[in-house]
Order: C-alpha cells, then structure tokens, then sequence
C-alpha cells in the first residue's frame, strides 16, 4: 500500500489523498476502534467537526479531538451519509466541500458498520460506552452491567500504550485520544497494578464515573516519563486540575516556552535541585561538584526568570515543567 501511494502521489496527487484516506479507515478498524473513537479519527482527518447520530445517541467531535454539544446536521444542510441501521454521519464544513469530504464519509459509514457488527459480539462496545462523555446513564448502566461491572464499588480506568499487553488483567480496548491512540484497561480499585511500559492510573472512582477516570489517567499517562514511567493521578492533586486549565489554552505559558529553549543537560541540574531540595544533595545526584552545579542555576536563573532556589522559584519551575511536558502533541514525551 505505501508503495502504491508513493507511485500516486507524482501521478494524480488526489487519488493519492484517496487512497490515504481508504488506509487510514481500514487501520482503524483493524485496531479495533470503536464508534466515537472512528468519529474522532473522521475530525482530525477533515480538519473540522464530524458528528454521528445512531440509533438516539449523538457525537460530536471537533477537530482538535474534543466534544462537542449534540447539534443536528440537517438544520445546517452539511454533506451527511447514512452509516446503517437508524444511523447517519455529517461532517460540519461550511462552504463548497472539500475534495476528500465525500470519501472519508464513505469510509467513515462503512468502518462503524463493521465495528457496529464486530463489536456486538464483544464487550469492546460496551467499554467504549463506559468511557464515553457522550454515554446517557442508561447506556453507561448497560454498558457496565456487560462488562459485569456495575455492581463494583470502585473501579479505576488505566491507560497505556496501544500496543501494551494487558492479557486476562481485565476489560480493555483500543481507544483513539486527541494524542492518539491509547489502551483503555479496567481495573478494580484495590487490584494490584504492574507494567513494565508507561502507565498513567486513573483516580478510583464508582463505575458509572468511568469517564472521569480515563481522562485523569490520559492526563497521568502525558506525565510520565523514563525515569518515572508509571503515573498515579490519585497522586497528582491540584495539578490535575492545571492540566486540564492547560488543555484549555492553544498558547504555551512564557515560563514553559522558557523552559523549552534549555538544553536537556540545563533541565537535568534543574530537575534534580528540584527533586532533592538543594545544592550539594542534586550535585551528588548529578556526579558533579556542588560548586558548579551552584554556578550552573544562578546562571539559569538569568535566564528563567526567576530563582528556582527560592520556594516559590521552586514552586514556579515545578508548574513550568509539568505545563511544557503537557504541550507535548503525543501520549508520551
């Protein structure tokens, strides 16, 4: 196929596009996506809003991955396709559609009915719908009474890498974020919980409060990094808080952007004062000589801003370092 499309694409630049798009369907349903994750595929490849209606239940997604309010598609005469049984599917560009528009419904419809078909066999659908903003708590109890989870008293969502190995630990599925696609593993609140792959744990919650518990753990699973690569977001507080406040803002945060002009040796002497509280204790950490690991930060903080040797400075660099590893566009750093 990559063959083909680099041949297409000195030939007939557009059939190239065509034949991407067809790739692009078929891997998703080969990873086993569900609808809503399908539907937010659809908006980050258009570029605009894409909506489904099915069987009462609507999504909405807009480009940058995030739902939005239900809102029909015929009041506003956007290029729809009906997607099977009591389904449809729009995609919301105002004016003259876009080339490609017409084949990614196509490709869109046919995807959800194959998904519709598999996933009524498996309790891939239902996990979908336990995680799903979109979910009425009728569908979410049903859902969860599928997965034999509703009468649990608290379960904690998991998210990993799509390619994580998670064989009889409990309910998952693949599942596509506005930074990709991640696994979605179900877990009993006092389950014991160990990977040798990034993972950020969400915070317990009762079952029907699922959703909460996947965002904070993709919110977990975007702090983890090689020296700490499992993340409990029980342990984060008020940062979770800031995180979603960052996801808010398309702009990076002056003391972020300051941060992202360091070298990683500059971040590796600043993580470590702020990790061990002072001079000597990070120099040791370093293998360096407290003298030059002293000059070093008075130097940065030029440079920042700001002294992170101070309380607030360290309170300061803290929130930067945490707001540029959430600007990362991925899962993962």
């Amino acid at each position: 196929m990559q063959e083909l499309l680099g041949r297409l694409t000195a030939l007939d630049p557009q059939a190239s596009e065509t034949l991407k798009v067809v790739s692009y369907f078929d891997a998703l349903v080969a990873s086993g996506v569900g609808a809503e994750s399908l539907v937010r595929s659809a908006a980050a490849l258009t570029g605009v809003p894409v909506g489904l209606r099915m069987r009462g239940r609507m999504v909405r997604v807009g480009s940058d991955g995030r739902s939005l309010a239900p809102q029909p598609a015929a009041s506003h005469g956007w290029l729809s396709r009906d997607a099977g049984d009591d389904a449809i599917v729009w995609i919301e560009r105002d004016g003259a559609p876009h080339a490609n528009d017409a084949m990614v419904l196509e490709r869109l419809a046919l995807a959800l009915a194959i998904t519709t078909a598999r996933r009524a066999s498996d309790g891939a659908g239902a996990m979908e719908i336990a995680l799903s903003t979109h979910a009425t708590d009728e569908e979410r109890g049903t859902a969860l009474a599928r997965l034999h989870l509703d009468t649990e008293p608290l379960m904690r969502a998991v998210a990993l890498p799509p390619d994580a190995d998670v064989h009889d630990r409990g309910p998952s599925a693949i599942v596509v974020t506005p930074r990709g696609l991640a696994r979605a593993l179900l877990c009993r609140a006092g389950q014991s919980l160990q990977f040798d792959r990034r993972a950020g744990l969400g915070i317990p919650l009762p079952p029907d409060r699922l959703a909460e518990s996947w965002a904070s753990a993709l919110f977990a699973l975007r702090l983890t990094t090689d020296a700490n690569p499992i993340v409990d977001a029980s342990e984060l507080g008020a940062v979770l808080l800031l995180a979603e406040v960052a996801d808010g803002h398309s702009g990076l945060h002056p003391d972020a952007a300051a941060l992202a002009t360091l070298d990683q040796r500059a971040i590796d002497v600043l993580d470590a004062f702020a990790d061990t509280g002072s001079v000597r204790a990070a120099a040791t950490k370093l293998g360096k000589h407290h003298s030059s690991v002293q000059e070093k930060i008075t130097a940065l903080a030029q440079d920042l801003g700001y002294d992170p040797r101070t309380t607030a400075g360290r309170t300061r660099y803290s929130l930067a370092r945490t707001l540029l590893q959430l600007s990362h566009p991925g899962l993962t750093a």
